[in-house]
């Protein structure tokens, strides 16, 4: 049995008002999930503007 099967199986045994509560806490991990996925794509997008913004001429400013 996988693991969304046995989640269901278990949230069926639970009283209604649980299980809006299971569901509003799926709902909270997935906005984990897309906020730390945002977060990834900001980071690629600021690491490729600040790339592009210092060429091989700024490259003294990577020296100690």
């Amino acid at each position: 049995m996988s693991t969304v099967e046995q989640i269901a199986e278990k949230a069926k045994a639970l009283p209604e008002p649980l299980q809006t509560e299971a569901l509003r806490f799926v709902d909270y991990l997935l906005s984990i999930k897309d906020a730390k996925a945002e977060a990834a794509d900001w980071t690629t997008f600021s690491s490729a503007q600040l790339a592009r913004q210092y060429g091989a001429a700024d490259e003294i400013y990577d020296r100690d």
